[in-house]
């Protein structure tokens, strides 16, 4: 619902993100970031025992787990898109 309101907002935010290389290119290279940052800050969190790294951390995960959906739903409307084409090749000939 948020992401909608700030989509009618904004007129750019699309969730799912759509399919092209360059979004796909931007969340491959996110993921591993943001999940390499977020165990490295969450370790640091645990050492030093401070609220702040672990409020840290929670948003980098939350940016690594929004960004791996986002790579699932791609992959997911790739592959629709190749089996409703598969089916239309085969229907065809």
């Amino acid at each position: 619902m948020l992401a909608e309101l700030l989509g009618r907002l904004t007129g750019w935010i699309q969730w799912p993100p759509p399919d092209t290389d360059r979004n796909r290119f931007l969340f491959r290279l996110t993921f591993p970031l943001a999940t390499v940052a977020a165990v490295y800050v969450l370790v640091f969190a645990l050492a030093s025992g401070g609220w702040l790294p672990y409020v840290v951390a929670v948003i980098l995960l939350v940016i690594a787990g929004m960004t791996g959906i986002g790579l699932l739903l791609m992959r997911a409307h790739r592959e629709e898109l190749a089996r409703l084409e598969a089916a239309e090749l085969a229907r065809g000939t």
